[in-house]
């Protein structure tokens, strides 16, 4: 498709977010362009843990793509266009975290994707609402991008807190190109959400789904203990409920969703684990994906 047609339908250059130009310089962190030769100091296992977390998600945006093109939203050019690239950059996002816990001395078998990508009965139902949902209302899309914007700023919010929890040189410097990526991924995702929330009927729509069925980015995936065993590494320290509420703050900007705090009341609720001496001193093997 040419750059003229994707003007012509692209409405999110007006509210902050220039596709053209993202689909100009869109490129991706890849495991070439950086320097593995001095994998720094051991990361301490629940570092890595979280780093096998987050590389799992960013591998996993292919079935989230997968769901999202079954339904109405692939009739959007301007959404399947950013799209296109997001998925790339992030399967490239997980190849890079893959390599960094590769020379941190942890072995990693393309298995564990693959089990990871198999559907379960509830993916099935969950795709069959969402199908008929986006055809009912003209507003779905609304709640697609309002919850990848969570999402993604959820993923921003965390790496910049492993980046200052572990102050690894390497790990800085993996995951400060990513987060450059990611950026540009939460501001499409913002921005969009922020214009088709302006009618009544997206914002209930949007919030009746978030109230119900949002949950942290990653706990559909490795599941809600995991979530919460990240969260409680990463934000359980002075700095981060400033953070959380930094996210929360953020989203609650968005039209009709001022009473967003779910991020802050997952991550800092007395549910989450504490972790102890014993989860602390798990191999890395065990750890990361048992």
């Amino acid at each position: 498709m040419s750059t003229t047609q994707f003007r012509t339908t692209d409405q999110s250059a007006d509210y902050g977010f220039n596709l053209e130009k993202y689909l100009r310089v869109a490129g991706c962190a890849r495991p070439e362009a950086f320097d593995w030769s001095d994998p720094g100091p051991r990361l301490d296992d629940e570092a890595l843990f979280c780093l096998g977390y987050m590389m799992d998600i960013e591998s996993h945006t292919i079935i989230y793509l997968r769901e999202m093109l079954s339904t109405a939203v692939v009739e959007d050019p301007s959404i399947t266009a950013f799209l296109s690239c997001w998925a790339y950059e992030e399967f490239f996002h997980s190849q890079v975290l893959k390599r960094l816990l590769m020379s941190q001395g942890v072995v990693i078998d393309d298995w564990r994707f693959t089990a990871l990508r198999r559907a379960r009965p509830a993916d099935h139902l969950a795709q069959k609402i969402a199908r008929l949902l986006s055809r009912a209302t003209r507003h779905f899309a609304a709640v697609h991008m309002a919850w990848g914007a969570i999402n993604e700023l959820s993923t921003l919010t965390g790496y910049r807190a492993l980046m200052e929890r572990t102050g690894h040189p390497l790990l800085v410097t993996v995951l400060g190109r990513i987060i450059k990526d990611e950026r540009r991924h939460f501001s499409f995702y913002f921005q969009q959400a922020r214009m088709r929330l302006r009618p009544r009927a997206a914002q209930i729509l949007t919030s009746v789904a978030l109230r119900n069925f949002w949950s942290p980015v990653g706990s559909p995936v490795r599941g809600n203990t995991d979530a919460r065993r990240v969260c409680s590494y990463l934000f359980d320290d002075a700095s981060g409920p400033r953070r959380l509420a930094e996210l929360d703050t953020t989203i609650a900007r968005l039209p009709g969703l001022d009473w967003f705090d779910m991020a802050s009341r997952y991550c800092l609720s007395r549910s989450a684990p504490q972790l102890n001496s014993c989860a602390a001193a798990n191999s890395a093997k065990s750890l990361l994906f048992d």
